[in-house]
């Protein structure tokens, strides 16, 4: 017969304390999810706090231990997103709701990015990934997959100052996720000179790098706006004369090493002879664009995009989705 301990607010079986103590991750995911315990009786059960039980199912989930399955073909079908999807012709929207907790809107987007995207890749996919703080958070939230035939491909060239969300970082966490190839561009995004660029588009391993782009089926990208807070400037991939220029030119967002104006019309300036990212018609002949992003600074940016076609899956936030649509009206 066990053993038993008294507690305050019950009793507590020895045993079933050792077997918490072995693995309370799996063991608290196991009664929470397949059990059907509530938190709060699994705190009883174990003599710890809801918050630690809390912290305990969240671990799980972070470790990969329990995946939880939403049908986002159900968040798609959601009526803002027919409606948006209507209005700009992208052929699907999934929109993350206003209410939720507090994170900020770029991980809550790049979460439901991440399983849209788990549902695009196939075992031979060829995924080529830009960088972004959205792109970041989606990668940290992906699934662990087995694919080791799928290759994630960086679009654009890389800058030094994009630390925390660089082009190398986005493209090798999906990859590790993936459990495929990561084929990094081994290029600047910026050069001095057309010159420049000229030479390193002869190199070969610069050349096999866009030959293999060209056989994307896949690509994943964020939005950039361009008013003071953008991530151009602050990762340091642009300075801000460069970007004013852009803005004298039209230009009302950025995306995959191009900038467009408010119709989604190519926006140029002296600096796209020196910049190193995928080209746009080979861009826009990848079956699948997903652009994931979202906020107040980027309503305008992607109502943009969307006119220039850039993106045909979009993954927003409520809020941005009701004032894009309004831009239509």
């Amino acid at each position: 017969m066990a053993k038993r301990t008294e507690r305050k607010g019950g009793v507590r079986h020895e045993e079933e304390a050792t077997q918490f103590a072995l693995d309370p991750v799996l063991t608290a995911a196991w009664l929470y999810y397949e059990e059907g315990l509530k938190q709060d009786e699994i705190a009883a059960r174990f003599g710890i706090s809801r918050a630690t039980v809390f912290n305990l199912l969240q671990k799980a989930r972070d470790e990969g231990a329990v995946t939880v399955s939403i049908d986002v073909a159900r968040i798609g079908a959601l009526r803002l997103a027919q409606r948006l999807t209507e209005a700009s012709g992208v052929a699907e929207c999934y929109i993350v709701p206003a209410i939720g907790n507090e994170r900020p809107v770029n991980e809550r987007i790049g979460g439901l990015g991440a399983r849209v995207l788990e549902r695009r890749i196939t075992p031979n996919s060829v995924l080529g990934v830009a960088w972004g703080r959205t792109v970041m958070a989606l990668s940290q939230t992906l699934a662990s997959l087995h694919l080791p035939g799928t290759t994630i491909a960086q679009i654009t060239g890389s800058a030094i100052g994009t630390y925390d969300f660089s082009p190398e970082l986005c493209t090798s966490n999906i990859a590790v996720k993936v459990g495929g190839r990561c084929v990094n561009m081994l290029a600047p995004g910026i050069v001095s000179s057309a010159d420049m660029k000229r030479l390193l588009m002869a190199e070969p391993i610069v050349a096999q790098h866009f030959a293999l782009l060209r056989g994307c089926d896949v690509t994943l990208f964020g939005v950039t706006d361009l008013g003071e807070g953008t991530s151009l400037m602050h990762s340091g991939f642009m300075t801000e004369p460069t970007l004013a220029d852009y803005r004298a030119h039209g230009a009302v967002g950025f995306v995959s090493g191009y900038f467009f104006d408010k119709e989604g019309r190519p926006v140029l300036t002296d600096l796209d002879a020196r910049h190193l990212s995928m080209p746009r018609e080979d861009f826009l002949a990848v079956p699948t664009r997903i652009c994931v992003g979202g906020g107040p600074s980027k309503i305008a940016a992607i109502a943009a995009l969307l006119r220039g076609g850039y993106a045909n899956v979009l993954v927003t936030d409520e809020t941005t989705a009701r004032a894009v649509l309004a831009t239509y009206d």
